[in-house]
């Protein structure tokens, strides 16, 4: 199956555009969105780790790591909006190999870990992810996708060269939250996404997948247009 560029732009626009995360509040004045990008960096002391890749008229912040290529994205002027550096916890690790963005919106609570793990396997980080989220929220509860849930956004994720991931979905607290683990470039990836519970639906089959397929294709260089090779005969 092929996955039309402009399907993916559209789920694209409705899941990270700042227009949906502000609903009813005017655009960002022209150089304020650059100017948080650096107050970030700043109070995380990660200047020196991050490139600020924000336009002078952009309606959103975007944040290179350096050592990883990862560029984090955030909706401007959310309390939530945050960059974090962990002090380095392995042997040999250096500072900036372990990595955190946070921001918010309308859409959803979203955070993105980058940590320097080489030859650490998919179902270890996987395991390692879903057990801190289950350890911070023991009363979780798993989430199953509606029977006959038919989504492109979800299609992809399975079609290579889209890096191999894993998600888990939970329900927390009246709140439908996921945890989406996968291994690029020696770097571990985990994303969270959290919404109100009503959301729930849209949340899993189309607005976290689309976050978390455009996050895959960034940092792996994939495509946003791929074919499924069993659908192509």
């Amino acid at each position: 199956m092929r996955v039309p560029l402009g399907m993916i732009a559209m789920a694209a626009a409705l899941a990270t555009a700042p227009a949906l995360a502000q609903v009813g509040s005017p655009s960002v004045p022209r150089g304020e969105a650059k100017a948080e990008g650096d107050a970030l960096l700043a109070q995380a002391g990660a200047s020196d780790l991050f490139d600020n890749l924000t336009a002078d008229d952009a309606q959103d912040i975007k944040l290179k790591h350096k050592a990883s290529g990862l560029v984090c994205e955030f909706n401007p002027g959310w309390t939530s909006n945050r960059v974090v550096v962990f002090d380095a916890a392995q042997a040999g690790a250096t500072r900036g190999d372990d990595i955190a963005c946070s921001t918010g919106g309308a859409v959803g609570e979203r955070t993105l870990y980058a940590s320097r793990t080489p030859g650490r396997s998919l179902a270890d980080a996987f395991a390692h992810d879903l057990a801190e989220v289950k350890k911070s929220h023991p009363g979780a509860v798993d989430y199953a996708l509606p029977p006959g849930t038919d989504s492109p956004i979800l299609q992809m994720l399975a079609i290579p060269p889209m890096p191999p991931s894993k998600t888990a979905r939970l329900i927390v607290d009246h709140s439908f939250t996921s945890v989406s683990s996968a291994v690029v470039k020696d770097w571990s990836l985990e994303f969270r996404f959290t919404c109100p519970q009503e959301h729930e639906d849209a949340a899993a089959g189309t607005l976290q997948p689309t976050l978390w397929v455009t996050i895959l294709a960034q940092m792996s260089g994939a495509p946003l247009d791929l074919v499924d090779p069993k659908q192509t005969v």
